[in-house]
C-alpha cells in the first residue's frame, strides 16, 4: 500500500516537475542560476546583485552584472529544490520496492532504475547549465523526463496487480490494440520531442530578436511547426480509435475508464492550448502548460497500454506459498 501511495506520488510530482521546467523556460530563468549546484557560489540564491560574492566572478569572468535578474535566479533555484525533493520520493520508492523482491523482482528492479534515471537527470541537467542551454540538451533532458515517467508507471502498475498473487482476471482484448496503443504512445513522444526542438529553436530566434516581433518567431520554424500540427491530428485521431476499441473490451474496469477519460481531456486541453499559441503568437504563460498536458497526454496512453497488454499475467508464485501453487509456476490470468 505504502508502496503504491509513495510511487504514485512520485510520478506525480515528475509530472509536475516538468510543469515547473516548462515555466523556467517560458520565462527565460534557464540561467538564472549560472552555475551548479550552488546558485551563484551560494547555497541560497542572493536576492540582490551585492549579496554575490567576489570568488563567484572570479571563477565565471564572463558573466555580466547587469543580466542578474533574482525573479530568474529564484524560479531555477525551486525548480531545483523540487528536482531535489523528487530524488528522496524515488529514493523512497526503491526502499519500499525491496518488499516486493521475493514476490516479482521487476518491480524492484524498475523502482532502482527510475532512481538511476533520477540521479542522470540530476546529473544531465548540470551539463544543461554548463552547456548554457546548448540546442538539443535540452530535448535530451526531456527525453529522460519521459523514460522515467514511463519506469515508474510500470512498477506501480505491476504493484496494483498483486492480489493473492494471482493477477485478475482480465477480458480477452484483441490483439491489435496493444500494438495500435504502443504506434500512439511512441507518436506521442515523438510530438513532445519535437515540440520541444520547435521550442529551442524559437529560443535562438527569439534571443537574436531581442525578444521582439513576436508573430515573426514562429515563420522560422514553420516547417517544423506545421508538421507538429499534422501528427497532432493524427495521433487525436488514432487515439480516439484505440480507446474506442479499449473501452468495448474492458470498459467495466473502473480505472480503464478513469484513465480513459484524463487521457481524451488532456487531448482536448492540448489542442486548444496549441490555437492559442498559435493565434496569440506564443504567449509564456501557456507555453508551460502545452508541456504539461502533453507529458499527463502520455502518462495516460502508457498506463493504458499497459492495462491492455496485459503484462501482469505473467506472476511467479512466492515459495512460501507453495502448498496452495507449485514454487516457480506461471499464473496465467485465464487460470
Amino acid at each position: 500500500m505504502w508502496y503504491r501511495r509513495v510511487g504514485k506520488l512520485s510520478v506525480a510530482a515528475v509530472l509536475f516537475l516538468i510543469l515547473v521546467g516548462g515555466i523556467v523556460r517560458s520565462t527565460g530563468s534557464g540561467m538564472g542560476c549560472p552555475d551548479w549546484p550552488k546558485c551563484f557560489g551560494l547555497l541560497v540564491p542572493p536576492t540582490d546583485l551585492s549579496e554575490i560574492p567576489q570568488s563567484f566572478f572570479e571563477t565565471h569572468p564572463g558573466f555580466e552584472a547587469k543580466s542578474f535578474n533574482v525573479y530568474q535566479t529564484w524560479t531555477e533555484y525551486l525548480n531545483r529544490l523540487l528536482g531535489a525533493l523528487i530524488g528522496l520520493f524515488m529514493l523512497a520508492t526503491s526502499a519500499l520496492s525491496i518488499g516486493f523482491w521475493a514476490r516479482d523482482k521487476r518491480i524492484t528492479i524498475l523502482s532502482f532504475t527510475a532512481l538511476i534515471l533520477t540521479m542522470v537527470e540530476g546529473w544531465l541537467g548540470k551539463l544543461v547549465v554548463d552547456k548554457n542551454l546548448e540546442g538539443g540538451m535540452v530535448t535530451l533532458h526531456m527525453l529522460l523526463a519521459i523514460l522515467i515517467v514511463a519506469v515508474l508507471i510500470t512498477a506501480v502498475y505491476l504493484s496494483t496487480t498483486h492480489r493473492e498473487n494471482v493477477a485478475a482476471v482480465k477480458p480477452t482484448i484483441p490483439s491489435y490494440l496493444p500494438w495500435l496503443g504502443l504506434v500512439v504512445v511512441v507518436m506521442t513522444v515523438v510530438q513532445i520531442l519535437l515540440g520541444t526542438q520547435i521550442r529551442e529553436q524559437v529560443d535562438e530566434i527569439a534571443a537574436r530578436m531581442s525578444g521582439m516581433n513576436r508573430n515573426l518567431w514562429l515563420d522560422s520554424v514553420e516547417w517544423q511547426y506545421g508538421l507538429h500540427r499534422v501528427l497532432w491530428i493524427v495521433v487525436v485521431g488514432l487515439a480516439v480509435v484505440w480507446a474506442q476499441g479499449v473501452l468495448k473490451y474492458a470498459g467495466s474496469d473502473g480505472t480503464v475508464r478513469r484513465v480513459m477519460m484524463v487521457m481524451l481531456a488532456g487531448f482536448a486541453g492540448e489542442v486548444l492550448l496549441g490555437i492559442l499559441l498559435s493565434s496569440m503568437d506564443l504567449p509564456p504563460v501557456l507555453q508551460p502548460l502545452h508541456l504539461f498536458f502533453a507529458n499527463l497526454i502520455f502518462a495516460m496512453e502508457f498506463t493504458l497500454l499497459l492495462k491492455a497488454s496485459g503484462v501482469e499475467k505473467w506472476l511467479v508464485i512466492r515459495p512460501m506459498d507453495s502448498k496452495k501453487v507449485p514454487s516457480g509456476q506461471v499464473i496465467d490470468a485465464k487460470q
